[in-house]
């Protein structure tokens, strides 16, 4: 009769026990946040274009994002950036009649302006690379001899998310040489692959960024010899491009560079510290457009060296990022439901990916509402770390109810010996 109620006991503590890791479990893995899709008028595959503002309360992590229709099924999609390209018939190519490297110090590519036309700027394909590199450009009219065009610029942004390469467009002082030297320094990175080479009689197609509009301050230092931007956002806003719009004065190249305020452990104790992630150069030659290969941080200050000149008249800083994009199968009159938000989450595996080259090049847009948060008042950044603690407390609560269990059977053990 004692063994059967011991059962009992265990097979209750066993219920209750499963019954309390599955509801927190359940509750833990909740989405935080949900918008709706509208304008879809047809059966088939449509476009749905994720806003800053959905992607900020994301807290840019674009992979967790699932699609569900009035039954709550997720909608097979798949993801993809806004490529730039370039339409060959609008790239006037010119041949590379040599690369040349010395290991760990500099690596070279001369092309052939086989015309010899007067050129301001060249065009090169780059396959894709997160290295910043520092180049120098010369030029010759008999391949012996090489005169100075450009000393010690900065090549950044190498990265394109849509494609294998990358076309940056370098600024040269106007000339008719016949041979140009781009010179790369690799004493800290690796060399490029520098694909191609050539002019852009048609101009790149364009990205259509989308911009962030953080909060922007703008100081000089006590003797403005340093200029301070501080740009401070709501949430974490991945970056991909970053524009000073700079009125004065006529002439002007001063060095600059992005930090970030950082904390540390060290023996138990927290110290912060304030890191350089990127450095850069603002040139009255250029139009000081700085891309970024993956730049997300919530606060950051930009600080420029004055040195003895005077400060920078900056009218604005700009700040912009590649549009994401989801592609799904859609029916008309079904409603649908983009969320996020659950951390516990991967990336969806969907079989629709397979046919992402075969989709029509002019697809319908599904239009997404404004993102809001799902039974909650709380920020993002909270709800995004509110799934993990709940998860915590229920194994804290699951390991407790296992310990009581052990010592209850223990003592019934005991209880059974004696008697």
């Amino acid at each position: 009769m004692q063994f059967r109620k011991y059962q009992r006991i265990n097979f209750d503590n066993y219920i209750k026990f499963f019954i309390l890791i599955i509801s927190c479990s359940a509750f833990a893995q909740q989405y935080t946040i949900s918008a709706k899709l509208s304008g879809i008028k047809e059966d088939g595959p449509h476009v749905i274009y994720i806003g800053s503002q959905f992607r900020s309360l994301t807290d840019e992590q674009p992979e967790i994002i699932r699609i569900l229709d009035s039954k709550n099924k997720e909608v097979p999609y798949f993801l993809e950036y806004v490529p730039s390209t370039v339409n060959a018939q609008g790239f006037k190519q010119y041949p590379i009649i040599s690369k040349a490297k010395v290991k760990g110090k500099t690596s070279s590519v001369t092309i052939e302006n086989t015309d010899g036309s007067k050129m301001q700027e060249l065009t090169l394909a780059i396959a894709n690379t997160d290295a910043v590199k520092t180049y120098s450009i010369s030029g010759s009219n008999d391949k012996k001899e090489f005169f100075g065009l450009v000393n010690g610029q900065v090549l950044s942004g190498l990265y394109n998310p849509a494609d294998t390469r990358v076309y940056k467009t370098l600024f040269l002082p106007l000339h008719n040489y016949k041979y140009i030297k781009i010179e790369f320094d690799d004493k800290k990175t690796l060399p490029v692959n520098v694909l191609e080479a050539g002019q852009l009689t048609e101009s790149i197609t364009p990205i259509a960024m989308e911009e962030v509009v953080p909060n922007v301050t703008i100081k000089q230092s006590e003797r403005g010899r340093k200029t301070l931007i501080t740009v401070k956002q709501a949430h974490w806003i991945l970056i991909d491009r970053m524009v000073f719009d700079i009125k004065g004065p006529s002439f002007y190249k001063r060095n600059a560079r992005i930090m970030v305020n950082r904390e540390e452990k060290v023996k138990r104790k927290v110290r912060k510290t304030v890191s350089v992630i990127e450095e850069f150069e603002l040139d009255s030659s250029t139009k000081n457009a700085i891309d970024f290969t993956h730049f997300e941080e919530k606060e950051f200050i930009i600080e420029i060296d004055n040195n003895d000149n005077p400060p920078l008249d900056i009218k604005s800083v700009k700040f912009y990022q590649v549009p994401l994009r989801l592609v799904a199968d859609l029916k008309a009159g079904e409603k649908y439901t983009v969320v996020t938000g659950n951390t516990q989450l991967g990336a969806a595996e969907y079989d629709f990916i397979n046919f992402k080259d075969k989709m029509p090049k002019n697809l319908p847009v599904a239009v997404l509402s404004d993102a809001s948060a799902i039974n909650t008042g709380k920020s993002s950044k909270d709800a995004s770390t509110h799934s993990p603690w709940i998860m915590w407390v229920c194994i804290a609560a699951g390991a407790a109810i296992v310990i009581y269990f052990c010592i209850s059977m223990v003592r019934d053990m005991k209880d059974k010996e004696k008697r």
